[in-house]
């Protein structure tokens, strides 16, 4: 039944999950091109390998041969981008916050990846925890968003200062934004005077509809 359901996925959005959540609203589980996939009314959380703009991402920095052993992710849905470093050969713990009781609870169901055995799950408000780790990670991945937009006070100079912190030595720096709309284009413009500000030498990804802000630590 399963192999018949995924080769029709790729004809049809197969719902398999709906919850209520505090943040989002309404989120969506369906199974679509042999993935996962998670989503509120104006966008997608999590898509499995099918995730792009983090692909995009990891393969313009050859992220497969880059020696990672501490991966962040702040703002996790399913876990797309877990899914995404399934095959890295030195990823030995994910850490995973996420605010939201409901998307954790969905993330520890439907996580299918060889790696879902290495991720650790925080319920915690992201700046929260930034602000109280001492902890330093060779990749760190922001990826909060409620429905298609990223809350304010994770594009303050005071938090990106915070988020500095926890990346290691060598470490990389991945900041995902919505660039698909002349509004997000401009809100994009603007955050990329802070966000350098903050991270100089920093460069963007153009990902599929997303941006990608990249630092590396040298």
């Amino acid at each position: 039944m399963f192999y018949f359901k995924k080769i029709f996925s790729y004809i049809f959005d197969f719902p398999i999950e709906k919850r209520q959540s505090r943040f989002s609203g309404e989120v969506i589980v369906s199974f679509h091109k042999g993935q996962y996939k998670l989503s509120t009314t104006n966008a997608i959380y999590s898509f499995g390998k099918n995730y792009t703009s983090f692909g995009i991402a990891f393969k313009t920095l050859d992220i497969q041969n880059i020696n990672i052993e501490n991966v962040l992710v702040l703002g996790f849905g399913l876990g797309s981008v877990v899914d995404l470093l399934e095959h890295h050969p030195t990823i030995k713990i994910i850490t995973a916050i996420d605010a939201d009781e409901v998307i954790i609870q969905l993330a520890e169901k439907y996580l299918q990846t060889g790696l879902k055995n290495k991720v650790t799950y925080l319920c915690e408000d992201a700046e929260k925890y930034i602000t109280g780790t001492r902890q330093k990670f060779e990749l760190v991945l922001v990826d909060i968003f409620i429905d298609d937009t990223t809350p304010v006070q994770f594009m303050q100079p005071a938090f990106l200062k915070e988020l500095k912190k926890t990346v290691d030595s060598n470490g990389i720096l991945l900041f995902s934004k919505i660039d698909d709309s002349h509004k997000s284009k401009i809100e994009n413009s603007l955050f990329e005077k802070s966000f350098t500000a903050v991270f100089p030498e920093a460069f963007s990804i153009d990902a599929n509809g997303n941006k990608i802000f990249t630092w590396i630590n040298r």
